[in-house]
């Protein structure tokens, strides 16, 4: 049946078989939707990689631009491992359950991320660079459960009794990776209205006899797993020992089920109703898709937005490098000339070499009608045009690819502020904030899945014991807080900023503490003549400070002392019989309480101040790192120079020693010739030389033809490659 042409779900029967019918025709289709892209994606990798795609002519000077702006990009957007911040979705209320299952959740996850810090960096590194080259990147959650018992033990020896001890379960939601050719989904033209999304995977006749049982172990076709369908073939080096069996786990999102479906079998190998419960159903967030329009949900990689312009400076840079091997000096001579020779290989600084038949040599034209260099000048001028029309071409490429935008920042100006270098990053490089929010967004997403499998699915003594907040001041609220943490109404909300993946701003942050601090510092002093009028608004004044707090980062921690001094504050008025507390006793206490909380700040500083400087002492190693890469850069540049400087001080000596001996020629005539012979000897001289000129002036033209000629060919010939290249892409 078409692909093309399905009009209900009944047209394939309600069996296993029917349901492999059905999902053949479905994946089929998305594979014929998505085959140009994951071919124009494969090529991409290649040349980020530098190597010669198929078609490609080898000889092809790269410049390898691509790899250098993604690195830099990456370098940029991803330096450290997330921080979740979770948070409750309404944070003015006072809601103390709420704030707690809040920090529990937050204590879950910071852990996580710390005890699997190389799994989390791997898949976050890989997804952003699927991102920056084929313009997708896909993560996934799962959820792992396993129980564990213990060897049986003898209840009662006498009476031959056993008893199991069940220990507790273990239980995990690992975040995965998904390589973007693993990856399906049904037509749709954002992520709301996809209907189905399939992720591959390659399994062992062991591992599919496990999980399916032997009867489907046998159905199942195995083959060769490759590095990628479309480069290399079955024969490769680079495939898979094992042979291994496709397997695609579909989630339908219309059905809310999930089916396990394998090439070439006959039945479906597995279906499951709705396994994590999650609210979206999908196990994983939107993709991370470059160019998204709404025509289609479905990838356009930056590197197709500014292909014509990576492929115009290679051209570029080609042309340089055949220009670069021409520009030498090279010359011929007359062959029986052999001081000209000897000139050239053994003469040093103030030294002559001896001509025989001096008259003869000069009647020549002396060194000028004994030697024809090479013209280089018209090379050297074709050159330089080529190196200019080249960085002009790099930096619209920079413009194209926003990577000038990263360097708007600079203080350009000897006159321009501090203040207006700021503005400057922060709205030249809004394409790369953009970019950053977008993959802080999806990681956001991504822990957010996790979370709530968390929530969903592991049991209240998981929780405790993976958060280690059981311990916490406050622990009384434990037990409700993650209770709510399992409700059906998920209250919490998971956010992570892109600058604690980028590089840390402790500058930043210690500015919005003691801003705050400051505020509230001016807060207290305003509201103590009110308290000491008439303590009993001292709880209100509390409130108020405590709902100013919620708004702030990181402060849940201080909320739950916030509130004991709430209920202190507020218990002389509920219990009215009783002594009122000593002032100096309460002040003593407050006065307490603020010293250590000075200690603990002071504590976080420096160990902050300690990150910092580590962080300091790695970025001062790479940019030495840079200035030695620069220092040698400048260097070869200096050394190209002089080698040019020489050329031009050798050629210009060569000049003036030819100047020198026609010069000394027409002395020694002079002096060998009669008076009246002389003025004749002049004339002839002057018009052999005047031929000479003609004849070193049609042999130049002539030269400058043919270099000429062999340029327009050679530019010709690229064109036509390019053209061939063009349309092969």
């Amino acid at each position: 049946m078409d692909s093309a042409k399905i009009e209900s779900i009944t047209d394939y029967k309600q069996t296993p078989r029917g349901r492999q019918e059905y999902w053949n025709t479905e994946l089929t289709a998305a594979e014929k939707r998505l085959r140009d892209w994951r071919k124009e994606s494969n090529k991409i990798v290649q040349r980020y990689l530098g190597k010669n795609a198929k078609n490609i002519n080898s000889k092809m000077f790269k410049l390898n631009l691509l790899n250098s702006n993604i690195k830099t990009v990456m370098s940029m957007l991803y330096g450290q491992l997330p921080r979740p911040d979770v948070s409750r979705r309404d944070s003015t209320g006072n809601d103390d359950i709420a704030r707690v299952a809040s920090e529990v959740m937050e204590r879950l996850l910071r852990l996580d991320v710390q005890d699997n810090a190389q799994s989390y960096d791997s898949t976050l590194h890989s997804v952003l660079l699927d991102r920056l080259l084929g313009g997708l990147g896909v993560a996934r959650v799962r959820y792992e459960m396993q129980e564990v018992q213990m060897d049986a033990e003898m209840a009662d020896p006498a009476q031959g009794m056993l008893q199991m001890q069940q220990t507790a379960l273990y239980e995990d939601a690992p975040i995965e990776y998904v390589y973007w050719e693993d990856l399906l989904w049904g037509w749709g033209r954002n992520f709301s209205e996809l209907p189905w999304i399939a992720f591959r995977a390659y399994m062992t006749r062991d591992e599919v006899e496990e999980r399916f049982g032997k009867d489907k172990a046998m159905q199942v076709k195995y083959k060769t797993q490759q590095v990628s369908n479309e480069e290399n073939g079955e024969d490769s080096d680079l495939n898979s020992a094992w042979q291994k069996a496709e397997i695609w786990e579909i989630w339908c999102k219309t059905e809310r089920k999930v089916y396990w479906y394998s090439p070439g079998c006959t039945t479906i190998l597995d279906e499951q109703p709705d396994p994590l419960e999650l609210t979206n159903f999908f196990p994983c967030p939107p993709f991370l898709l470059a160019n998204q329009t709404t025509s289609l949900y479905i990838p356009t990689p930056d590197f197709t937005l500014a292909k014509d312009l990576y492929n115009q400076i290679d051209v570029l840079q080609t042309r340089i490098a055949i220009l670069t091997d021409a520009v030498k000096v090279v010359g011929v001579y007359d062959q029986s000339s052999t001081g000209v020779k000897r000139m050239l290989s053994e003469g040093v600084e103030n030294d002559l070499i001896p001509v025989d038949n001096w008259a003869l040599f000069a009647e020549k034209g002396g060194l000028r009608g004994q030697v024809d260099w090479l013209p280089i000048e018209a090379v050297v001028n074709a050159l330089t045009q080529l190196q200019q029309l080249r960085d002009e071409t790099i930096g619209l490429l920079q413009q194209v690819t926003g990577m000038a935008d990263v360097m708007r920042g600079d203080l350009g100006n000897a006159y321009e502020g501090v203040g207006q270098t700021q503005i400057k990053t922060k709205f030249g490089s809004a394409r790369l904030q953009a970019l950053q929010e977008q993959f802080a967004r999806f990681v956001s997403d991504l822990v957010q899945l996790k979370a709530e499998v968390i929530g969903k699915h592991f049991e209240a003594e998981t929780i405790l014991q993976k958060s280690g907040a059981e311990f916490s001041f406050d622990a009384p609220l434990m037990p409700q807080a993650v209770q709510l943490i399992k409700s059906e109404q998920f209250p919490l909300r998971i956010e992570i900023r892109p600058e604690t993946m980028s590089q840390m701003d402790y500058a930043q942050m210690q500015a919005e503490r003691t801003e705050y601090l400051q505020g509230m510092a001016g807060f207290l002093q305003a509201a103590a003549p009110l308290i000491e009028q008439d303590p009993r608004t001292m709880p209100f004044m509390l409130q108020m400070l405590k709902w100013t707090m919620a708004g702030f980062k990181g402060s849940k921690e201080i909320e739950g002392v916030m509130d004991q001094a709430i209920d202190a504050a507020s218990q002389p008025q509920e219990q009215e019989g009783q002594e009122k507390p000593d002032p100096e006793q309460i002040r003593a206490q407050l006065q307490l309480q603020l010293e250590d909380k000075r200690a603990q700040a002071k504590q976080q500083e420096q160990q902050q101040k300690h990150q910092f400087d580590l962080e300091m002492r790695e970025a001062d190693r790479i940019a030495d790192i840079q200035t030695k890469q620069a220092e040698m850069e400048f260097r070869k540049e200096e050394k190209e120079f002089e080698t040019m400087a020489e050329l031009e001080i050798l050629a210009a000596k060569m000049e003036s020693d030819v100047q020198t001996e026609l010069l000394t020629s027409r002395i020694n005539a002079q002096q060998a010739e009669a008076a009246g012979e002389v003025e004749i000897e002049k004339e002839m001289i002057k018009a052999r030389n005047d031929i000479r000129k003609l004849q070193i002036q049609k042999r130049a033209d002539a030269d400058i033809k043919v270099i000429e000629k062999t340029l327009d060919e050679d530019i010709e010939r690229q064109k036509q490659v390019n053209q061939t290249n063009a349309e092969d892409v």
